[in-house]
C-alpha cells in the first residue's frame, strides 16, 4: 500500500490482484486524512473510494469504474493518469526481467548449463502482486538460481539476485541502472556476503556471465 497526492489531496493507494482474475487490477484510492463523522444513532459513515478495474490489452488500458459507488469529480482525469503510470512501470519491470532471463537462458544454454525456468511471485506497493519467472542452472553438481527480487532499490530501478543453491551463497546481483543492467559480484572467499565492491560492477554480458559462473562453480566445488 503506498501514498500518493492527487488533486491536491492525499490519497491511500492499495493495488490488488484478485485470485483468478485473469490479470485485472483492482486500484483503490481513499482520501487520507480525517474521515466522515459517524451517522445518526452511532452508524458510522462510510468514507470516500474510488475502485477501478484495470486491465490491460493489446489497444492500451482497459478502465471499468463500476465498482465506484461515489463521484470522483475533477479527480478522475488525474486518478486515471495515476493509473496509467503505475501500469506504464509495471509493464518496463516485467519486461525488462522477461528479456533479462531469456538473455541469460540463452548464454547459459551456450556455455554449455542446463536451464529450467521457474515462477517467482512479488509483491510491490506501487505496481500490485505479479509474477516473473526465474532461472535455474545447473552444470554437473553445480546450481546457480537467477532470482528477481525488486523493481526498485536505491540507484537502480531493478535487482536480480544470482546466488548457488542450496546454500543461498548470494556472489552476485544485477541491478538495472544507466539504462542497463549491471551486475556486482565478489570472489568467494575475498569478503565477507553481501559486501560489493564498486569497482566490480560491469554491464551484463555474456563473458561477464561466463566469468561470474565460473566463480561460483569453483566456489562450489
Amino acid at each position: 500500500m503506498s501514498e500518493q497526492t492527487l488533486q491536491n489531496q492525499r490519497y491511500t493507494v492499495n493495488v490488488h490482484e484478485p485470485p483468478q482474475s485473469g490479470g485485472t487490477l483492482i486500484f483503490t484510492f481513499v482520501p487520507a486524512g480525517p474521515q466522515p463523522e459517524g451517522g445518526s444513532g452511532g452508524t458510522p459513515s462510510r468514507g470516500p473510494q474510488f475502485i477501478v478495474a484495470v486491465r490491460q490489452e493489446a489497444g492500451g488500458l482497459i478502465l471499468d469504474w463500476s465498482r465506484t459507488l461515489d463521484d470522483p469529480g475533477s479527480a478522475r482525469d488525474e486518478i486515471e493518469r495515476e493509473i496509467a503510470a503505475r501500469m506504464q512501470d509495471r509493464g518496463l519491470w516485467i519486461d525488462r526481467v522477461t528479456t533479462l532471463v531469456g538473455q541469460v537462458e540463452q548464454w547459459a544454454r551456450e556455455m554449455g548449463w542446463s536451464t529450467r525456468r521457474i515462477e517467482k511471485r512479488l509483491d510491490d506497493a506501487r505496481i500490485g502482486a505479479h509474477r516473473l519467472h526465474g532461472l535455474l542452472m545447473q552444470e554437473d553438481t553445480c546450481r546457480v538460481c537467477l532470482e528477481p527480487v525488486g523493481r526498485s532499490t536505491a540507484g537502480a530501478e531493478g535487482v536480480v539476485d544470482l546466488y548457488l543453491m542450496p546454500a543461498y551463497d548470494d556472489i552476485a546481483s544485477l541491478y538495472y541502472y544507466a539504462n542497463q543492467w549491471n551486475v556486482h559480484y565478489r570472489v568467494p572467499g575475498t569478503e565477507p556476503v553481501g559486501t560489493v565492491r564498486q569497482a566490480e560492477a560491469v554491464p551484463v554480458s555474456r563473458e561477464t556471465l561466463g566469468r561470474v559462473l565460473v566463480q561460483m562453480r569453483q566456489h562450489a566445488a
